[in-house]
């Protein structure tokens, strides 16, 4: 969340830049990028999911070393970050050191490839978290190019595991920036919005995966403080509320059988929602900042607010089941299995 001046002077600015803006009717693309991975087990497959975990701070540290003692236990193949890869704003070049400082030092040692996303705070503008400059994404992808480890071929791209499993990777940080982006065409409702949405909805049908996952910064559900897509914060400008981001999703709902999303800093599971059915959502976005207690009241399968910590998957081809993994300040790791989904 941006501090309450500056998010003051954002909303004035982002109004200003409404009221004049063009209207958006070229039309364009996404391309279908294809995530190239290592050979990965086709048969049980053990993810590490972990949210805005970008800060260089020491609950980072600390949950990654909690990453490293579970793996070191329990197995895992591929990790999933979900955006807001580095605070307060993202690197404006592939040879920044807080690609080294806050990704490959930190989570090098664990040695599998993570599936990225960028967050609001990557793509930052004017204010840190603005979520308006899209070329903070383009850096991270190209960062892909230097270091195998950090997987992000695209701002949107997808990732098959085999028949097992298939990734969704999209951005949502522009369909719910608190400035309007600096590109019209990425604003929702514009034309990259309406490509992105394009693309989602081909790829996820398309698949031929037992699972099929979509991976994006912003929840489509939350009881934490920015709250559901369309609601947002409560802010008082409609492109701000993520109305776009809920469309995005929406055309997945039923679809895919999992969303896993960051930006709220606690960790949520949700089943199948009356807006969304048939498709389970997660929030695992304290891996690094830490929210408060919940506002919302949806009923969750799971939630933890107020502590660090990270989600697991583990994916056969007929149950997901979903670990949480919270973080004490001395380091110990809690582990409860917060859901167990049978495939039909």
């Amino acid at each position: 969340m941006l501090p309450r001046l500056r998010m003051g002077l954002a909303l004035v600015l982002g109004g200003l830049l409404v009221a004049c803006a063009p209207r958006l009717t070229d039309t364009m693309t996404v391309p279908d990028v294809q995530a190239a991975l290592p050979a990965l087990p086709a048969d049980r497959l053990r993810v590490l999911v972990m949210g805005d975990q970008g800060t260089g701070t020491d609950v980072q540290w600390r949950v990654a070393a909690a990453m490293r003692e579970v793996c070191a236990r329990e197995g895992c193949d591929l990790g999933v970050g979900l955006g807001d890869n580095f605070y307060p704003s993202g690197p404006k070049d592939v040879n920044s050191r807080l690609f080294r400082e806050r990704f490959a030092d930190v989570y090098g040692p664990l040695g599998v490839p993570f599936l990225m996303v960028p967050g609001n705070h990557d793509e930052s503008w004017l204010v840190g978290g603005d979520g308006a400059d899209a070329r903070g994404a383009e850096v991270q992808v190209a960062y892909s190019r230097l270091n195998a480890q950090w997987v992000m071929p695209g701002r949107s791209y997808r990732a098959p595991v085999g028949t097992l499993a298939e990734f969704f990777a999209v951005d949502t940080a522009p369909l719910a920036a608190y400035l309007p982006g600096l590109r019209p065409a990425e604003r929702p409702g514009g034309a990259w919005d309406a490509a992105q949405r394009a693309w989602l909805s081909g790829a996820v049908r398309g698949s031929g995966a037992r699972w099929r996952l979509v991976l994006g910064h912003h929840p489509l559900f939350s009881n934490g403080g920015h709250g559901d897509a369309g609601e947002y914060d409560d802010l008082p400008l409609t492109f701000q509320r993520g109305g776009a981001v809920r469309d995005l999703y929406g055309v997945a709902c039923g679809v895919a059988d999992v969303m896993l999303s960051g930006h709220v800093h606690a960790l949520e599971v949700f089943a199948p929602q009356p807006e969304c059915p048939g498709t389970w959502t997660a929030v695992s976005g304290a891996a690094g900042e830490v929210g408060a207690d919940a506002s919302g009241s949806r009923a969750a399968a799971f939630a933890a607010y107020g502590q660090p910590g990270f989600l697991r998957l583990e994916i056969t081809p007929d149950v997901l089941t979903v670990w949480a993994y919270t973080v004490a300040p001395d380091g110990t790791v809690t582990t409860r299995e917060a859901t167990r989904i049978k495939r039909g």
